[in-house]
Order: structure tokens, then sequence, then C-alpha cells
């Protein structure tokens, strides 16, 4: 699973990474980079080890690892019948969206979910050069989908697993649609309150706290960004005891989702060891995320409970130890 979470984490910012090294040199993980390793089991959570006086409810860009978040709140509104996994996604988005992609002809909710859509992902170095210049303006869901669209299907949905972050933002998208709600108030209603996490929501959607983007050369280009608006492929900033919290309530109390959607979530349709939202390898359920300045990485043995958090403000920084701790038997 080591070897799987690094691809999944590189490709959400693989070519972010690129960008900011021309334009800043090499920002690799540092000792003082702030970073939070946690590990905790049932309701006692504790931090093994911190730096540069980063803490338990210390705000990091949790990234891709947020995809898991956005998969619990659309699986939550399947739970009460606002759509099914098997609704054809063009008839959940608007017209405008659907004609950026040829009409989605056969790509299903549970292809987004999965990653077995053929969809391309927008994340390529136009869209993060513009990004860079502007991200108030380009940092948007329509401006992600536009990137993303006109180019062809990867393959037939369902056909095989390629991840892309266009399936999470059209996610986020569906979940805006379907309930009339911003992106980040449906995640405040059907995570962060159901789990009891007191540190997270989504990038835009209030002021970054002061602490913040301290400790990279550069700050304002951190804070410009995460100002922008989060979307549903890796827009939330929580702490590493949220991270936890979540992975309780939704493995360990079981409190999120019912056990058939918990079911479906975790079947591998590709045989790739990657679920709805969430990768598992020898029963452990996990998901890592890169972004600019940010990593990170959550691992849970489903069979005893433990969980292993590790975040680390440093987009190059390797995010093992999760993995390592949640992998001891």
């Amino acid at each position: 699973m080591a070897s799987q979470k690094n691809r999944v984490a590189v490709m959400r910012f693989a070519t972010l990474l690129m960008v900011w090294l021309l334009a800043f040199g090499s920002a690799g993980p540092l000792k003082a980079d702030p970073f939070v390793r946690l590990i905790g089991q049932g309701d006692t959570f504790a931090v093994v080890e911190a730096g540069s006086g980063a803490a338990a409810d210390t705000p990091f860009a949790i990234a891709s690892l947020g995809k898991t978040f956005t998969a619990v709140a659309v699986l939550r509104l399947v739970q009460r019948g606002a759509f099914g996994l098997d609704d054809e996604v063009a008839r959940l988005v608007p017209p405008s969206t659907t004609d950026l992609f040829g009409g989605l002809p056969g790509v299903r909710l549970r292809h987004l979910l999965t990653m077995t859509s053929g969809l391309p992902d927008y994340m390529d170095d136009a869209w993060l050069d513009a990004v860079l210049e502007d991200p108030a303006v380009v940092q948007t869901t329509d401006g992600a989908l536009r990137a993303a669209g006109g180019r062809p299907a990867l393959f037939a949905p369902g056909e095989r697993f390629d991840y892309s972050n266009t399936n999470y933002v059209l996610l986020g998208a569906i979940l805006e649609r379907a309930t009339g709600l911003s992106y980040a108030a449906v995640l405040e209603a059907e995570v962060f309150e159901p789990a009891g996490l007191t540190d997270s929501f989504v990038f835009g959607s209030r002021p970054l706290p002061p602490p913040f983007g301290q400790g990279h050369s550069a700050a304002s280009l951190v804070r410009r960004y995460y100002s922008g608006a989060g979307l549903g492929d890796g827009g939330v900033i929580a702490s590493a005891r949220d991270v936890a919290r979540f992975y309780r309530a939704l493995f360990a109390e079981r409190s999120l989702l019912p056990d058939d959607l918990l079911t479906a979530m975790m079947a591998d349709p590709a045989g790739e060891r990657y679920g709805m939202g969430i990768e598992i390898e020898d029963g452990i359920a996990g998901h890592s995320g890169g972004d600019l300045g940010y990593s990170s990485d959550a691992c849970m043995d489903l069979a005893s409970g433990l969980v292993a958090v590790e975040l680390v403000a440093a987009e190059d920084a390797i995010t093992d130890w999760a993995w390592d701790q949640a992998n001891r038997r």
C-alpha cells in the first residue's frame, strides 16, 4: 500500500510542485517545517512528534486526504435518496457542465467515486500557472472543469482505474446542486459536525488562521492560494486531531454511514486498492495527499482501530510514518 499511497499523492501535486520549484527553488522538508505525527485508538489520541510549534490542533491543508470527506458527504446524500450510485452524472450536473465532457455518456456516480470514469485530470501546467497568477479567479469549480473539458476520455466508464482529480471536483459540484448549499456548507453539515470536528473547514470559506503558512519561504503565496476556493478534490484544512476523529467516527464508531454504504465505499472495483475516496490494503484504510506547501497521510488498522496521522507543512515531504504505524501487527 505504501507505493500505492505515494503514487496517489504524487498525482495530486507533482505538476504543481514542478511549477513551485521553478518559481521559488527547492522547498524540501526542513527541520523548521511544522509537522505533526499523531496516533490514537478509541477516544485517546497523542502527539508522538511535532515540530516548529505545531500541535494536535494546528491547521494543515490535507489535500487529497480530503477526498474521503467528499465521498462520505456524497454517500450520506445517497442514504437519504438525493441520488443513487448508479445515477447518470449527466442528470446530476447542469447542461453546461455536461457539454464540456461530450455529454458524459455512461458515466455514473459510482464511477466518479471510484476513479473509474475515464475523465481526464484538470490539473496540468497551464491550469497551475494560471492559479499561481490569480487563484481567486482561476481556482474555482468552473475553472477546473473547463480546464479538463474538451479533452477525450481516457477509457470507457468502468473499464479501468485512473486517478483524476476531475472526478472529485464534479462530486463537489453535484453536492452543491443537490443541496443548494456551497461545498463548504455541505461538508460542515455532513462531515464536520456529525464527526465532532472542531478545527476543520473548506479553505476560502473563512479567513485563514494566523499560523497557517508560516515557515514557508513564500508564505504570502501559500496564504493567497489557500484563500481561493477549496474544491471537492482536496479543499479541506484540518488538524491532525480532527483527521483522527474523522477516521474514528467513520470506521470505529461507524456513525457516519450505514453498513451497506460503508461496505460499498470499501469495495475495490478495479483491483487498484482504491474504493470510494479511500485506499485499502491488507486491512488498512487511508489516504495520502499533497498540495502547495503541504503533505498529508492517514491510515487506520481496521481490526484494532489504531489510527495514525502525519501532516507536514512541505509539499514534497515523505509521509510513510502513518502507514508504518498502522501496519505494525
